[in-house]
């Protein structure tokens, strides 16, 4: 039971600490004080929902909304496409053959990436929407369909 009660005046020293060290000497409403009071009793999860570094205020997340990303992954001569990707996304092509390979649009699609073994590189989707045909230039047999939606 001490333990308990020793948490609540920690938690309460915490918030007027808090408190007097605003130094505006308006005491912080009810929603404050009790977001103060939780803050102080997790900093750990306050810090993990508003990532470490940035601002917990609601409009920069809207404002910076994250890149759209699609993985391509080459494995056993054979390319594994996601069903759809963003227009303009950034594409990640992973090469887990010990071969190199393309990503080459087999007409007029705007892209020809080479991709060494065992690596791993980056291209920019094409804006507009629609099916490309893509094949390896090194194995002409490999190919596939990149949608674009």
């Amino acid at each position: 039971m001490k333990s308990r009660h020793g948490i609540s005046a920690l938690m309460l020293a915490a918030v007027l600490t808090a408190t007097t060290a605003c130094g505006s000497g308006a005491e912080p409403s009810g929603s404050e004080a009790t977001s103060m009071a939780s803050e102080a009793a997790a900093p750990e999860s306050a810090a993990a929902t508003t990532g470490a570094g940035t601002s917990s205020s609601g409009s920069a997340s809207a404002e910076a909304a994250p890149a759209e990303e699609a993985v391509i992954t080459i494995t056993d001569f054979e390319y594994m496409m996601p069903e759809t990707i963003t227009p303009g996304a950034t594409v990640t092509v992973i090469n887990e053959d010990d071969a190199p390979h393309t990503v080459t649009a087999e007409d007029d699609g705007g892209f020809d990436v080479d991709v060494p073994a065992g690596e791993t590189v980056t291209f920019t989707a094409p804006e507009e929407a629609g099916e490309y045909a893509v094949i390896c230039t090194y194995h002409p047999e490999m190919s596939a369909t990149l949608v674009i939606g």
